[in-house]
């Protein structure tokens, strides 16, 4: 039968987890490729400074090979697809039951920022050396905050999650078991970040993002909670400049009200994703 939606070119292309590999080899490149690239213009064309430090510029910059490979293997799996008589999986799907659209967002709201809490002494177990300190200073902190914003609050929970989720995960939700397909775009989710202190909570919090996507087939909802998360860092580390960035709850707080805070915030987290998972649609295959 017919679908009666327009399906975009993306919907038809569904990579394994090979597939999924070499989409991230070939981000680490553009990582590389305009870092070294960007670094020889700021020689030999310092007049074109203000450009290359424009930090959301260079963030797109490194999607440029993954899109260039996913927009030419997105167009033969479209054909192959046609010829073969496949239907195409929507990158974007929602389902959200009898909660609704309002509720789910809300709740998954709660259980990003609560998760963020309760992995805090998780991730503060790592220490950050003073060179990854001043990168994430320049990132978050010494960047003109219209550029932290679009580049870390729109740029990255778009493009991020188009790619860990609605590639990679749908993809992968086509060929292995959900749980596998989560597994793998939240392992995948932290390592494009290239570097453990960003890779150890975006590996829990993808956990997070994939279950959502796989129960709700939304990206927007993911897209969301990635713009929320994001935008607490970002707005934390503008509005606290004095906290170091390495520096959490547990190194701000006295240890009774640390104490308080992190248990209310479990709770609050078992309480928003036993609700998320009684309120979304049951998958057949759980």
């Amino acid at each position: 039968m017919k679908s009666r939606y327009h399906h975009t070119t993306l919907d038809w292309y569904r990579p394994g987890l090979g597939e999924s590999w070499i989409i991230v080899l070939l981000l680490i490149a553009g990582s590389i490729f305009f870092g070294l690239f960007i670094g020889m213009m700021k020689t030999i064309a310092p007049g074109t400074n203000t450009v290359w430090e424009t930090q959301s510029i260079t963030y797109l910059l490194t999607f440029v090979f993954p899109a260039v490979y996913i927009a030419f293997r997105a167009k033969a799996a479209k054909m192959d697809s046609i010829m073969n008589g496949t239907e195409p999986v929507r990158i974007n799907y929602p389902t959200f039951g009898k909660a609704g659209a309002w509720i789910v967002f809300s709740l998954a709201a709660m259980a990003v920022v609560t998760l963020s809490v309760a992995i805090e002494p998780l991730t503060s177990l790592l220490p950050m050396p003073d060179m990854m300190k001043k990168l994430f200073e320049d990132a978050f902190v010494n960047t003109r905050l219209w550029d932290a914003i679009l580049s870390t609050c729109i740029f990255a929970p778009i493009l991020e999650e188009l790619l860990c989720r609605g590639i990679i995960m749908r993809g992968l939700l086509q060929k292995t078991t959900p749980m596998k397909a989560i597994l793998w775009s939240a392992f995948i989710f932290a390592v494009i970040h290239l570097n453990p202190w960003q890779a150890i909570p975006a590996f829990i919090i993808g956990l997070l993002f994939g279950w959502l996507y796989y129960r709700t087939g939304c990206l927007w909802l993911t897209i969301f909670l990635h713009c929320l998360n994001n935008s607490i860092s970002i707005g934390l580390t503008r509005l606290f400049p004095d906290i170091g960035i390495d520096e959490g709850l547990i190194d701000i707080l006295p240890h009774d009200t640390y104490v308080y805070v992190y248990a209310a915030a479990v709770l609050l987290l078992a309480a928003a994703v036993t609700l998320l998972h009684r309120l979304t649609p049951q998958k057949d295959d759980e």
